[in-house]
């Protein structure tokens, strides 16, 4: 739960302060909904994460979720490779930790098919996200 908060809430509460400090207009939205059906709070009452409404918190969360996925996969693989794996130890270590955190994230992009998944068009959006910041840092670090 740590991980979503300072993914998003905080965030976009740091981006609304910054807006209205600098007289930015601002537009507000939901987070989620607020109407509770019965196979909504079935979920609710197994303790699963609802990510059924469109909203940018998610494409935040989801490109964080799927770019540490990429680093920890990557890292295990150059560790499993022999390639400087006395370095990789401590970054391993914690993107192996957000990663099993996100669980619920990648759940919810992947395997869910109730109404509490998150939307393809947020999934689709975060994986490009994390595509380009990946194409982006990889082309900056080998400057």
């Amino acid at each position: 739960m740590w991980m979503v908060r300072g993914v998003t809430s905080y965030m976009f509460g740091l981006i609304e302060f910054v807006s209205k400090y600098l007289g930015i207009a601002t537009q507000g939205f939901n987070v989620t909904s607020k109407v509770v059906d019965n196979e909504q709070g079935k979920r609710y009452d197994q303790g699963t994460f609802e990510f059924g409404v469109e909203s940018p918190m998610f494409v935040s969360l989801a490109v964080t979720a799927t770019i540490n996925l990429i680093a920890f996969v990557g890292g295990l693989i150059r560790v499993l490779r022999g390639k400087n794996s006395e370095g990789l130890f401590g970054q391993l270590l914690i993107s192996g930790f957000v990663v099993l955190n996100c669980c619920p994230v990648y759940e919810a992009m992947v395997l869910r098919t109730d109404k509490g998944r998150m939307p393809t068009k947020t999934t689709i959006i975060s994986t490009f996200l994390a595509w380009a910041l990946y194409t982006a840092a990889s082309l900056i670090l080998k400057m």
